[in-house]
């Protein structure tokens, strides 16, 4: 991961605020949004206020528009059909279809708008998530799991972009709801007061429902995020498991996860199952009472035939908005629990820059720890040995800015250097640092050493590896490139740490898994392309060791001795039992 190259924000990124875009310096001060679900959904929504408006105002137009339908219907029963005048009846069907044809396209607007908005909340959800974590860079992995992090961008984005679709309909349907009563007091109070009982008892029913409904959907979140820890941690470590006869084991553990969530996704089937009943049902029996009522009425003269199909008319109109309602309730709920996790990760602490941003210094400068004594010379190949190889990788951490420490770059602190600067010039390399999937000339060229590719092969002895591809550097391959040895990938590793040229180059056992004939063409040919520019590598390899300018032997996370490979195998005996594996 330590060699991507953290994303700027454009200058016209729609995350900034209003009137900042196109400044630099509104990159730093844009307001960061919320960390609180309901809060983070707002201002999402929010966000585009023109698309906004503009979708709630459709939607409460189409759905509220849909009881106007059975008011011309009353118009031509009563003033056309019962009174025999055709004109009338011309005039109020002329109305009902020019209803109907506005009604319908207003229902195609909004929907429009809504999955424009929802393609907007989504996306900025997008940015946030892979801008925190691009932030985070080292420390992600010290913080969160992989499957809190993998379902954030599987399944929470889905769910809040879900969420905003439902804004609108949710507005329209109440919209239409109000309209239906409005309309049915018109024609009877007790049928206008039928409609908002109703309308009431189911809130009082849906309230206890909804609450319950969230705290099994976040029951259910957890369970997922655990299961895709543990499906992640046995696809990356299949090989050894079967190498161990571990797999039967894991997949029991697996099994378990499984069961656990299956059973969580059981305890959410029941209040979503009560939510669709009386989205279904509500309906229906308002639409048995009120025509009951109106039958009535019809019959002691209080209202008119035409008055009664009006009833029965915005009353079925009911049937829609009510079902959309449930539906759109469920789908912010999820939303509101999908946020959550969203925010859990926004919150995740960053390393803070401890004082203000300084420029870094001239070309050629070198690196220096304080805390292990360990200085990386411009222009110096510096080999450093150790017997604990993690000792080295905390050192060059901190020389690369991955951990806080008191690390300079010339007369700089490393804390205190601009982030994409540091990266750009100084690059810890791992030996087992990920592969990402498509072209091998992609992932060799990598952060911008596009035009260096053949060259970085060249020097990686990395010909044969690309030789024995059926496209070769256009061949395409898998993240990890699982399909080559570990000996060909750990060599597109180092061939992509030479593409990228920093000014500083920090490389972590770089030949471990390959031959001593490919490690002594790779030693030679390092530091001829290295040549004049500051190179560190932790090995206690004599062919490294043997090639390098200076050697600095590390102990307990120090700097005990430095000089050349024969100062030291002549003048330090446990550098001596280090490099020769206790042979005299």
């Amino acid at each position: 991961m330590r060699f991507l190259r953290a994303p700027v924000l454009p200058l016209d990124d729609p995350l900034l605020p209003e009137g900042t875009r196109g400044d630099p310096s509104s990159v730093a001060s844009a307001k960061q949004p919320p960390t609180e679900p309901w809060r983070l959904l707002v201002w999402l929504a929010g966000r585009r206020k023109g698309l906004m408006l503009s979708a709630l105002i459709t939607s409460g137009i189409a759905l509220g528009a849909l009881p106007v339908l059975p008011f011309f219907l009353t118009g031509a029963v009563d003033h056309g059909l019962r009174e025999r005048d055709w004109g009338a009846l011309t005039f109020w069907s002329l109305g009902m279809v020019l209803a109907g044809l506005v009604t319908a396209a207003m229902i195609v607007w909004s929907h429009r708008l809504t999955v424009f908005w929802r393609a907007d909340a989504s996306y900025r959800v997008l940015q946030l998530a892979t801008r925190k974590v691009n932030r985070l860079g080292d420390d992600l992995r010290k913080k969160l799991t992989t499957g809190e992090v993998v379902s954030v961008g599987a399944t929470d984005i889905n769910r809040i972009s879900w969420a905003i679709d439902s804004l609108a309909p949710t507005a329209g349907c109440l919209t239409g709801l109000i309209a239906v009563g409005v309309l049915l007091f018109n024609t009877s109070v007790a049928l206008g007061l039928t409609i908002f009982i109703g309308v009431f008892v189911v809130g009082l029913i849906t309230g206890p429902l909804l609450t319950r409904l969230q705290n099994r959907q976040e029951q259910y979140r957890e369970r997922v995020g655990d299961i895709t820890e543990r499906a992640s941690d046995i696809v990356s470590g299949l090989r050894v498991l079967r190498g161990i006869g571990g797999e039967a084991r894991f997949n029991a553990s697996y099994r378990r996860d499984s069961d656990a969530l299956r059973s969580a996704g059981y305890k959410v089937a029941g209040p979503t199952a009560w939510l669709n009943s009386l989205g279904e049902g509500t309906p229906a029996i308002l639409l048995g009472v009120v025509i009951w009522i109106a039958a009535r009425q019809v019959a002691a003269g209080d209202l008119t035939p035409g008055q009664m199909v009006a009833a029965f008319g915005y009353t079925s109109a009911m049937l829609l908005p009510v079902h959309w309602l449930i539906g759109c309730t469920y789908r912010i709920i999820e939303g509101r629990v999908a946020a959550g996790k969203v925010c859990e990760l926004l919150s995740t602490p960053e390393r803070e820059v401890s004082g203000e941003i300084m420029p870094g210094p001239r070309e050629g400068a070198e690196l220096h720890d304080p805390e292990s004594g360990l200085t990386v010379a411009g222009g110096e190949l510096l080999a450093v040995a150790s017997s604990d190889s993690e000792q080295v990788a905390e050192v060059f951490d901190r020389l690369g800015g991955f951990t806080e420490s008191e690390a300079r770059f010339g007369t700089v602190p490393v804390a205190q250097l601009d982030r994409d600067e540091l990266r750009r010039r100084v690059l810890v390399a791992d030996h087992d640092a990920y592969l990402f999937a498509g072209t091998v000339a992609a992932a060799v060229a990598a952060r911008d050493g596009r035009d260096r590719v053949e060259a970085a092969i060249e020097a990686a002895s990395a010909h044969d590896v690309i030789e024995a591809l059926p496209d070769g550097l256009d061949t395409e391959v898998d993240n990890q490139a699982r399909t080559l040895s570990g000996g060909q990938r750990q060599r597109l590793r180092l061939a992509r740490a030479i593409a990228a040229d920093p000014e500083a180059l920090l490389l972590h056992e770089p030949t471990s898994a390959v031959d001593s004939h490919t490690e002594a063409r790779i030693v030679d040919r390092l530091a001829e392309t290295r040549g004049g520019r500051a190179t560190a590598i932790a090995t206690t390899s004599p062919l490294w060791l043997g090639r390098a300018d200076k050697v600095a032997f590390v102990q307990g996370g120090k700097v005990v001795a430095h000089g050349t490979h024969r100062e030291l195998i002549a003048a330090h005996a446990d550098y001596r039992a280090l490099v020769t594996r206790g042979e005299s």
